[in-house]
């Protein structure tokens, strides 16, 4: 399946370490797309299109994801990609921002409203839980490993996504073979990632240890959409986090689980674009 037509540029990090990132749109404001552990940003090649036309759109792959390369010195986390964030809205001088972050993005999307608020007018966090079950967890990391193992063939991955993520929709699906893998010396497919990102998970969580704190610190009115079959965020824990924000809402998406703008695309990106055009607050982004 053909990407949106989008401008591919390197964009150097807090280290000098350069990821890669795709832009479209021309919009007096910006909205920054960031995707989930282990993904890429064809996660949103179905959504960046359909955000309202006021809208400059930055699709980032996180270092060792996707187009971006991998740093030699595993330098991977919520930290570093924070920081590659804010980096990149410094030397563009970007203002007026919306953030957008399923999961792992979502706890970057976190770190930078917490960091730049003067800058960020709207955030949406995309089934973001404050703390995930070992089971879940290890679930993460078994399907991980199983696509850095490799298929024989574009159809082989296909039929594995369709067997382990059902709920996949077929258009997202074709964004997904087409963008996600890449040659092996061995000429096998293999997951377009770093091995070594599974240290995030590893640690025991793809967010900072306590995000609490910085929940009550965000003043910007903010989104969380949660998939009504996930097994990451249950919805006591969506109303807990609602219930630290300032200026806070909750959607929940009927047919999606935690992968909700792959699941239900169409239901996502009205979410979030009735959620854009909506009715401003008088914080952030001046």
């Amino acid at each position: 399946m053909k990407e949106p037509d989008l401008l591919h540029t390197p964009a150097p990090g807090a280290d000098q370490f350069s990821f890669h990132i795709r832009e479209c749109g021309g919009g007096d404001a910006t909205c920054i797309l960031l995707h989930g552990f282990g993904e890429g940003g064809y996660v949103w090649n179905d959504f960046a299109p359909r955000l309202p036309k006021n809208y400059r759109t930055i699709i980032i792959d996180f270092r060792g994801h996707g187009n971006s390369g991998e740093d030699p010195t595993g330098n991977y986390g919520v930290g570093s990609y924070s920081t590659d964030v804010l980096n990149l809205i410094q030397k563009y001088k970007l203002r007026n921002i919306s953030l957008v972050g399923h999961s792992l993005g979502a706890a970057v999307a976190l770190q930078v409203a917490a960091a730049v608020p003067h800058l960020v007018t709207d955030l949406v966090l995309v089934d973001f839980s404050l703390s995930t079950e070992p089971d879940v967890s290890e679930n993460i990391l078994s399907q991980f490993q199983e696509q850095c193992d490799g298929y024989s063939s574009l159809a082989e991955y296909a039929a594995w996504i369709s067997a382990k993520r059902p709920l996949t929709h077929p258009r997202m699906l074709g964004h997904i073979v087409d963008n996600a893998l890449r040659e092996s010396a061995d000429g096998r497919l293999v997951l377009r990632v770093d091995r070594r990102i599974q240290q995030i998970m590893g640690t025991g969580s793809a967010r900072a240890d306590d995000v609490r704190p910085i929940l009550s610190k965000i003043s910007c009115r903010t989104l969380l959409i949660r998939g009504r079959g996930s097994a990451v965020l249950s919805k006591k824990e969506a109303f807990d986090i609602i219930r630290l924000l300032k200026d806070g809402q909750l959607h929940e998406i009927s047919h999606a689980g935690h992968a909700v703008m792959v699941e239900d695309p169409d239901e996502f990106a009205d979410a979030v674009n009735q959620f854009l055009l909506g009715p401003r607050t008088s914080g952030g982004g001046l």
